[in-house]
């Protein structure tokens, strides 16, 4: 499910190539310690991502499939872990439906098919709580080896900070359950681990880049977390009711019981160090989505961290009732609003196919980083048309209207080994349907139009520039075989790497701009900002050549030796001349 099509989508701009631009410049440069995007240092992420992207496009060539295949793993390693967690602390069935569960929601499955470093972090961090449970439960010490290097190779991959996370988590858990000393859980050679893995990779990086420490914990985190960032990128974060939203509806329709399933969790008495553990799990759940809605900066992903544990406390729920256990939930209370919330879908998708029912407004800028940021700025985000989601919309929408048919029996019989059985089918037959919704909306923002004109028409000496933030369109990188400048892209995840010399022919201003515009040789411009914003109406003469994925390609000249016919068309209301 997860590892199908993973090629059949453009790279996704923003942040797919973004992503991969680094790794191949990475590749090209030999430097595997700095990364850096266009030639620019850039040290919003750490390295494990882009070294495993390495590896892969060193195998396949940097293809979407190749770059999309370690979020996929990730996933799956997730899931696995979950379900491993699982059948310690509740046997094989809790196992088998916390892997399910953990997979099967359209939060994990979204993040698992877009190349980015969270779900390798959320790997890591699963991986290291299953290492405590294994301790805990009196395994052997080797479960905290497994904890502490889980979480070093945990801070190579999304931050430090975030990675030693889990250290709160646990004290808090410790400090609960009154259990001492603390540093029985903390020993010596396991902190050292954790160093040994993690230390190396920053300790090189701010010796070679001074101040990237500072940029790394202070300004990435503290001040971005009071909203006062010296080096700040264009992200908006979300409100806190939009984030705790999103995050519930990117986890249905488990989410459904996870009010009980928590707060079974968390009434004592726990007899037994399992139920203390399902106590810790709950914790976990608690202390992130509380942590993230407090925070002035969240994003729509920041609550999926908590999903493993959310699965398992469900599992543990629904095994519960299958086996009827005193003070379980009653089965009509798990079916009943999974049959009306599937009933409710199927509608909404049937209907909207049918153009009969749009969209909420907002909806999609509470999901979509890139489209919130353009609308922040006063754009609409490029996207296709209803007519061409109907399709996938229409079958989803059958999907669900079965299934709402078969749970409805299912809770009429008071069945929740089979109602829980037909709700998993529901997801996973859907997902593959939502991995087409996602291919056509990858297609509707690609760079690919911009990315085939300009390697059509791009001659040896030309000048390529982009306007705004160049994550906006990295993936043409992977294409164009030369330094692209860059105006008005400060407001970006390079802001840092700006600051260091390598970076001075990189960053143009826009007097520069107008400067090379007027100059002999030939300019093009790629501008993410719509052509009544853009810098190109101060450019005589612009000729806009095309346009797509919410981007417009500009150049000063035309006709030259790579050049088709000319294809003149009018910018802002100032004819373009050939």
């Amino acid at each position: 499910m997860y590892l199908l099509g993973l090629g059949t989508a453009p790279f996704l701009d923003p942040p797919e190539g973004f992503h991969a631009a680094i790794a191949q410049g990475l590749r090209a440069s030999g430097d595997w310690t700095t990364l850096r995007l266009d030639g620019v240092r850039y040290f919003d992420k750490p390295p494990l991502l882009y070294w495993l992207l390495g590896l892969s496009f060193g195998m396949f060539g940097p293809t979407e499939a190749a770059a999309r295949v370690w979020p996929a793993l990730a996933a799956i390693g997730t899931a696995g872990v979950t379900g491993w967690i699982g059948t310690m602390l509740g046997g094989a069935r809790v196992g088998l439906l916390a892997a399910l569960l953990t997979a099967a929601n359209i939060g994990m499955f979204v993040l698992g098919r877009e190349v980015k470093p969270d779900l390798l972090f959320i790997f890591f961090i699963v991986l290291a709580f299953a290492g405590f449970v294994v301790a805990y439960r009196g395994g052997g010490r080797w479960g905290l080896a497994l904890a502490y290097a889980s979480l070093g190779v945990a801070a190579l991959a999304k931050d430090f900070l975030g990675a030693v996370a889990p250290l709160g988590v646990v004290v808090a858990f410790l400090w609960i359950t009154r259990e001492r000393p603390y540093a029985a859980w903390a020993p010596w050679w396991g902190v050292l681990a954790l160093i040994a893995i993690a230390l190396p990779w920053y300790a090189a990086v701010e010796l070679h880049s001074r101040g990237f420490l500072w940029y790394t914990v202070v300004d990435n985190h503290v001040l971005n977390f009071a909203r006062q960032r010296v080096f700040p990128d264009e992200d908006v974060p979300l409100g806190s009711l939009q984030f705790l939203g999103v995050t519930l509806a990117a986890f249905l329709p488990w989410v459904l019981a996870a009010p009980w399933a928590i707060a079974r969790a968390l009434r004592p008495p726990w007899p037994n160090a399992e139920a203390r553990l399902w106590g810790l799990l709950a914790l976990w759940v608690v202390l992130v989505l509380g942590f993230f809605t407090l925070s002035p900066f969240k994003l729509p992903h920041y609550g999926v961290p908590a999903f493993p544990a959310l699965a398992l406390l469900l599992a543990r729920v629904w095994d519960e009732s299958i086996e009827a256990l005193p003070g379980s939930l009653p089965p009509r209370t798990l079916l009943a609003p999974i049959t009306v919330l599937f009933a409710l879908v199927a509608a909404g998708l049937v209907l909207g196919s049918q153009g009969h029912l749009s969209m909420p407004a907002g909806a999609l800028e509470s999901v979509d980083v890139s489209a919130r940021n353009l609308a922040a700025r006063g754009q609409v985000a490029a996207a296709s048309p209803r007519p061409v989601y109907a399709p996938v919309m229409l079958k989803s929408g059958l999907v669900f209207a079965v299934a709402a048919v078969a749970m409805a029996v299912a809770t009429a019989r008071r069945l929740p080994a089979a109602g829980i059985g037909v709700a998993l089918a529901a997801m996973i037959a859907f997902l593959p349907m939502a991995a087409e919704g996602m291919a056509i909306f990858a297609r509707s923002r690609s760079a690919r139009p911009i990315v085939a004109e300009l390697s059509r028409r791009l001659g040896p000496a030309d000048v390529v520039v982009h306007e705004g933030p160049l994550e906006g369109s990295a993936s043409l990188l992977l294409t164009v075989p030369r330094r692209v400048h860059i105006v008005d892209g400060l407001h970006s995840n390079l802001a840092f790497g700006a600051t260091f010399p390598d970076a001075r022919d990189v960053f143009w201003t826009p007097s520069r701009l107008r400067e090379a515009w007027m100059a002999p040789g030939r300019v093009f411009l790629v501008s993410t900002v719509e052509p009544s914003r853009s810098l190109a109406r101060t450019l005589q003469p612009a000729h806009l050549l095309v346009t797509g994925g919410g981007r417009w390609l500009y150049v000063n000249h035309v006709g030259g030796p790579r050049d088709g016919p000319p294809h003149p068309q009018t910018l802002g209301g100032v004819p373009a001349k050939p």
